[in-house]
């Protein structure tokens, strides 16, 4: 794809940076439209939000511990070894493809703020930016935020402070939220907001509700983060005391679809990890890990269920362990990829994570939803019955692998029946049955646990988030067990658990942004604000 943007950052031309495909294009230049208009603007930067989520969890798949390198390849290089360098083009995608989405939603911002009819666009706009920031921010720590999208006024903004955004993306979602409700008691009066259609909102429809609820989702995300930080604990102990539970949180998954169809504009994961438009196999060079399939085969837990709906040939799938080069590392399957079921590229649907060429694409998982709120009412941050919850958000992870492209549980699969036997056969595990988690240690690691193995291969980047945040799944630091630890075997990392705590800034913004760019960034010894690991 080619599309020209005034880079908020530097007022640059770049081409090829987003992650979008070219039906995904809205524009050559978001701060100069001539016939685009916010309508039309708002639901293709929704799509791209979604094409974008699918570029994280992928390009954070090897170092979350999803991911291995497969046999009949070489060269892995700083994939094994994580000596990254601020050239590095797929990490530098995740910056620049997400400055390009977000500059989307300050245009529609901007363009609609000022009609009180458009509020709801306004809204939406302001929801996803903030999505988007804080996706940036768990990547890269502190990024152009105040002085950012400012096109030729500011080329060369400032850097905020992490946490200080953080603080930000909560008040926007508030506002949203709050403009929202405001809209929604005057919906039958001549001053009413003009109503979102629902061909026009690619996620949920045109339901104001269901943004609500999502919004407060994210913020629910935002806070958990930013409470176990001992600078922001006042701060988000506040947040949660005035916390508005009575909107709600999404209870269903976040998935955007704009009518994927395979030949012209297939889904971003069935792209990347099923076909591509010509017939051919995506993934040709990469095996799940021993560590993440560990989680399903009986070594650590046992999950037939879930493991035959995410892996091709469960249990006897292709696996290995990140930077095993060694000549007896098997190939990557010749008749597809291990995390597709379908059988070859003409195949319409099934379930799993690569349900087809027409399933929508998920940016929150329900099961994340109910994991947070389990998280939320385990610590006391929020009232609630994290027991409850936490069994909620099994069967949400069941369900969404159990949809097939039309977004329905396919016939034959009882999501009830396989959650019931999956808490049977891990009788003993607290990590599986609540109830047996006796400490809030032991409550948190088996929520966290299950938010990992619910985000495999769905939300990768999240899950690397959450084992940086609170170290669970628990590993064993240094060791040479693949399933005890997911850090690469050729890791030259300098921290106990042999991974690195974040991924670094392009090269563009130490040659076009130096006074302002963090100097001494190190992959393992600088974190994001929340790792206190």
């Amino acid at each position: 794809m080619k599309k020209i943007f005034n880079y908020i950052l530097l007022g640059a031309v770049l081409i090829g940076a987003s992650s979008c495909e070219k039906y995904l294009d809205i524009n050559e230049n978001p701060n100069g439209f001539i016939s685009a208009t916010p309508d039309l603007v708002l639901p293709q930067a929704i799509v791209g939000s979604a094409s974008l989520t699918n570029t994280f969890s992928n390009t954070l798949a090897d170092v979350g511990g999803q991911r291995a390198n497969g046999g009949g390849f070489g060269g892995f290089g700083d994939v094994v070894t994580y000596q990254w360098t601020n050239n590095n083009a797929g990490y530098s995608a995740l910056w620049t493809g997400t400055y390009d989405n977000v500059n989307d939603y300050q245009y529609v911002i901007r363009e609609t703020s000022a009609d009180p009819k458009l509020i709801y666009s306004t809204s939406i706009a302001r929801i996803m930016k903030s999505m988007a920031f804080a996706r940036l921010v768990d990547q890269f720590n502190d990024v152009p935020y105040s002085e950012a999208l400012m096109g030729q006024k500011i080329l060369t903004p400032k850097f905020d402070k992490a946490e200080d955004i953080y603080q930000d993306l909560v008040k926007q979602l508030d506002t949203a939220m709050i403009a929202i409700t405001a809209a929604q008691a005057i919906a039958s009066t001549p001053a009413a907001a003009t109503v979102i259609v629902s061909s026009t909102d690619p996620l949920f429809g045109g339901n104001m509700t269901m943004w609500k609820q999502y919004a407060n989702t994210l913020k629910l995300r935002l806070l958990i983060k930013m409470a176990g930080v001992p600078a922001l604990q006042s701060v988000a102990n506040q947040a949660f005391t005035n916390f508005n539970t009575s909107i709600g949180f999404i209870n269903s998954d976040a998935i955007v679809n704009p009518v994927y169809v395979k030949i012209d504009r297939p889904n971003p994961t069935y792209n990347s990890l099923g076909y591509l438009t010509t017939g051919a196999i995506s993934v040709t060079s990469r095996i799940p890990t021993r560590w993440m399939y560990s989680f399903y085969n009986g070594t650590k837990l046992s999950d037939s269920y879930r493991g035959k709906a995410v892996y091709r040939s469960f249990p006897s799938t292709i696996i290995n362990q990140l930077g095993d080069e060694s000549a007896g590392v098997p190939a990557a399957p010749s008749t597809g990829t291990s995390w597709s079921l379908l059988k070859n590229k003409d195949a319409i649907d099934t379930v799993g994570i690569t349900k087809g060429a027409a399933m929508g694409q998920p940016i929150m998982l329900a099961a994340e939803s109910q994991f947070l709120q389990a998280e939320a009412y385990a610590r006391g941050y929020l009232a609630g019955d994290s027991k409850i919850a936490f069994d909620n958000g099994i069967a949400a992870s069941f369900t969404y692998l159990y949809k097939d492209a039309s977004n329905k549980v396919k016939t034959g699969f009882n999501v009830a029946a396989d959650v019931a036997a999956y808490q049977t056969e891990n009788a003993l595990s607290y990590l599986v049955n609540y109830d047996l988690a006796v400490t809030l240690a032991q409550k948190i690691e088996a929520i966290i646990t299950q938010k990992y193995i619910a985000f495999n291969m769905i939300q990768n980047d999240e899950a690397f988030n959450e084992f940086r945040r609170t170290g669970y799944p628990a590993i064993v630091d240094g060791s040479i067990d693949p399933t005890r630890t997911f850090a690469s075997k050729q890791s030259t990392s300098t921290r106990p658990d042999k991974l690195p705590s974040r991924i670094l800034y392009p090269q563009t913004e130490y040659n076009l942004n130096p006074t302002n760019v963090p100097a001494g960034i190190n992959q393992f010894t600088s974190r994001i604000f929340w790792d206190l690991n």
